[in-house]
């Protein structure tokens, strides 16, 4: 894991510094991904569950919601591919396995949605491409989300 790098700072630290010992708290889930048998990172995301504010969700009180402070989420706290697999699609297969993942979860947890904070303009846009909307103020590192329904018809072809 001490040669994985992704060119951002917090992604590369996180994963070479905290991802063991966060594992080993049961704070974060950490998933790598590896060439054949090569022990080598590629890539990698860290799953968390959580909550955030209802009041930041455009449309929130317009729907069940409406009636909580707090929506429960599976947060995607990390995700990285390292320099050398950029834009050959890694990303993205990285983020199908989360949303197996995440539904795989919803079979034995109730939550809203999958989210995320985006760290920089070029991850807003990926995550933007790939169905993810923002729903925060902050316009620089905005919190984004994508809908567990959603992500089910995605990963089964059917909502909950």
């Amino acid at each position: 894991m001490n040669r994985f790098a992704c060119g951002r700072r917090p992604i590369d630290q996180f994963l070479k510094n905290k991802a063991k010992k966060a594992g080993r708290r049961n704070e974060h889930k950490t998933f790598c991904a590896h060439i054949g048998t090569s022990n080598i990172c590629i890539g990698y995301y860290s799953l968390q569950l959580g909550t955030d504010s209802v009041a930041e969700l455009p449309g929130g009180k317009e729907t069940y919601l409406k009636n909580y402070v707090a929506f429960p989420a599976v947060h995607l706290s990390f995700l990285g591919v390292h320099d050398e697999y950029r834009r050959q699609g890694l990303g993205e297969f990285l983020l199908m396995d989360v949303f197996t993942r995440v539904a795989n979860i919803s079979e034995h947890a109730g939550f809203y949605a999958l989210t995320l904070q985006s760290l920089d303009d070029d991850s807003t846009a990926f995550y933007k491409s790939l169905g993810f909307a923002a729903y925060s103020e902050n316009t620089k590192q905005p919190k984004m989300l994508y809908p567990l329904e959603d992500i089910l018809t995605l990963v089964r072809g059917k909502a909950g």
